[in-house]
């Protein structure tokens, strides 16, 4: 019942929103049941959802990161990293900084493009299947479509834990179900409590 109302007000809302944009938009339903990642659909499927609303970034309004701004990315910011270009490509399309993404990759594969996890991660970002296949990655050995997958995963995550970076971060390692479950705290997992500060250590290094 409680899930019931929950859904409801959440519908209204997003009825609200459009009609205040102009904007169409179809219903966003998140499945948060699975620890290791998210299933997003369109269309209502007979499993527990709940909604995600979205904003999409825009042209006007993702921030572009370019190798030379650095206003932008900061001056001690590292352009010599590797794949700093894939990176550079993902941090335009996400509006998610490059010293943010290049420390998601140091931690999760050291810049090794063919590194695979016991669990089936693979890649620079470290991709599960089933997120590679909704960001639609046709060559998982291509980095660039990996870098790009993760950044839009991690992005996904960010709008999903409003803006809060150390839950997203604890989401892209244990899931975002796992952050639910746990009321909204980084979970007490130890791989997960020493995942978060090293990639936090490794963005403040970077920018």
């Amino acid at each position: 019942m409680r899930n019931s109302v929950i859904i409801l007000i959440l519908k209204a809302l997003v009825v609200m929103l459009v009609m205040s944009s102009g904007i169409v938009k179809a219903d966003v339903y998140v499945d948060l049941s699975q620890a290791d990642e998210i299933s997003i659909v369109n269309t209502k499927i007979e499993q527990n959802y709940t909604f995600k609303i979205d904003e999409p970034a825009t042209p006007n309004t993702v921030a572009k990161f370019k190798a030379h701004e650095k206003d932008k990315l900061g001056s001690s910011y590292n352009h010599n990293l590797p794949f700093n270009k894939e990176v550079i490509i993902a941090a335009n399309k996400t509006a998610i900084e490059p010293a943010l993404i290049h420390a998601l990759i140091t931690v999760e594969s050291r810049h090794n493009p063919r590194a695979l996890s016991k669990k089936g991660a693979y890649g620079l970002m470290q991709l599960m299947p089933e997120t590679s296949r909704r960001f639609k990655v046709l060559n998982k050995d291509d980095p660039k479509q990996n870098v790009l997958a993760g950044a839009l995963y991690l992005r996904e995550l960010l709008n999903l834990f409003n803006g809060d970076l150390k839950l997203s971060l604890a989401a892209y390692n244990a899931g975002p179900a796992a952050v639910k479950r746990c009321g909204g705290k980084v979970p007490p997992y130890r791989e997960t409590l020493d995942y978060v500060p090293k990639v936090m250590k490794y963005y403040q290094q970077y920018s």
